[in-house]
């Protein structure tokens, strides 16, 4: 098996494709730029869960988050910094000491056959494989037609001097020009990552330092001056067209790049590679065309309905900001991906059946769609969401739910309630 990639999407399925016994190859050129990312607490949980964080300097956190959008500035949320170059090295080792063969390099899916797979590496080297997770993030959508792209963006980045007494927060801050996230993580220091307008006039330096001033105007922040090169990277939402093929999986931002303002980049790469994991599982302990459709229609709905959500997600943060309503940057993205609700009204509690993982493979089984999840939720902890909605709606005595499920169950009307409310 070879992984493309060796982001957090790349490594986690290559350490766990090891940790199941196969030949892997990791393939990544392991030079990522310098960088800060946020990370959320449910993917720190895991990740500690996994022991993946064993050994790693690199978090700092958990900071409080403080949102100034769309009038008073909202507390509440939490996130953990991260220093990216770091946790992918720490990744990609676990997924060498777990039996991984890393490889320092990039390469591309040249052709596809029945047997497999065929790499090409940049030296001119192949390599073959039956099954390929191209984790490539965005370098993977090059050449790809009939792309689903929102207006072009980039996110322009670097380290900031903070001159003054600042709290050790991460701040979200939207301007006319696009938004920025200030991590203060740091004595003296913070990160600053400025989302805007791929096309726009002056150069990266003066639109970062503008942005900066732009945003020191509309809240209090220490005296933040760049330091040093900026990273620029393009962070538009694009949905690549769905591929039938199940020898090649794209996984995390090469499945579909999610919109910055939804704030799940890398649970959305990780959660990539638990699902391209279990299609793996599947199709090796059921082969066969039931088991290849039931991975089709796994991928394939969770593929859309992620990117559809979270871009809709990005449209309404953006249809908030009335104060900067008819600047280019926001004007162009209140529309995308299209007018339909996010919610749609009157969307109540209601039983459906999708392609779930269950131990650790696919099958097709009830799921309880909410207002809170409209992509639906097939388990309250190991309780079945749709068996407990029954029972609660059939009025049946607590007791006996605890004495069904344990402990567990006596959450379940809290729960329930949590599900009633869309979060937006």
């Amino acid at each position: 098996m070879i992984v493309l990639g060796g982001g957090p999407a790349g490594a986690v399925a290559a350490w766990l494709a090891a940790r199941d016994g196969l030949d892997v190859v990791l393939i990544d050129p392991c030079a990522a730029e310098d960088r800060i990312e946020g990370m959320s607490p449910r993917l720190y949980r895991w990740l500690e869960g996994q022991g993946l964080l064993a050994g790693f300097a690199g978090l700092v956190g958990p900071l409080s988050r403080v949102s100034h959008w769309a009038g008073l500035p909202a507390t509440g949320n939490a996130e953990w910094i991260v220093h990216r170059p770091a946790l992918d090295d720490h990744l990609r080792q676990a997924a060498v000491t777990a039996g991984a063969r890393l490889i320092p390099s990039t390469g591309r899916v040249e052709a596809v056959g029945p047997e497999g797979a065929t790499v090409l590496l940049t030296g001119g080297e192949l390599l073959a494989a039956t099954r390929v997770f191209d984790a490539r993030g965005r370098k993977a959508h090059a050449g790809v037609r009939d792309m689903r792209r929102a207006p072009a963006t980039l996110s322009i980045s670097g380290w900031v001097t903070a001159e003054g007494r600042a709290a050790r927060t991460v701040t979200v801050v939207p301007v006319a020009q696009g938004w920025l996230w200030i991590a203060q993580g740091w004595p003296d220091r913070a990160w600053v990552q400025f989302v805007t307008d791929a096309q726009s006039d002056g150069s990266p330096d003066d639109r970062f330092a503008a942005a900066i001033a732009a945003a020191a105007k509309a809240t209090p922040l220490p005296t933040l001056t760049p330091e040093g090169p900026l990273v620029i990277r393009d962070c538009a939402p694009a949905l690549p067209p769905f591929t039938d093929d199940l020898s090649v999986l794209p996984i995390g931002d090469a499945a579909a790049a999610g919109d910055p303002l939804s704030g799940h980049g890398q649970f959305w790469a990780v959660s990539g590679a638990l699902a391209a994991t279990a299609v793996r599982r599947s199709l090796a302990a059921r082969p066969g065309p039931e088991t290849e459709a039931l991975a089709r229609r796994f991928l394939s709905d969770r593929q859309s309905e992620t990117f559809f959500h979270q871009a809709r997600v990005g449209r309404e943060f953006a249809r908030q900001i009335a104060e900067h309503a008819t600047a280019p940057f926001w004007a162009r993205r209140r529309d995308f991906p299209d007018d339909l609700p996010l919610h749609p009204p009157g969307a109540g509690f209601r039983i459906d059946r999708a392609v779930v993982v269950a131990d650790n493979l696919l099958e097709e089984r009830e799921i309880l769609r909410t207002p809170a999840t409209p992509g639906g939720i097939a388990w309250f902890g190991t309780i079945p969401a749709a068996d407990a909605w029954r029972a609660l709606e059939d009025r049946v005595p607590l007791t006996d739910l605890v004495a069904r499920w344990g402990q567990m169950a006596e959450h379940l009307p809290d729960l329930l309630r949590q599900e009633a409310s869309p979060p937006y």
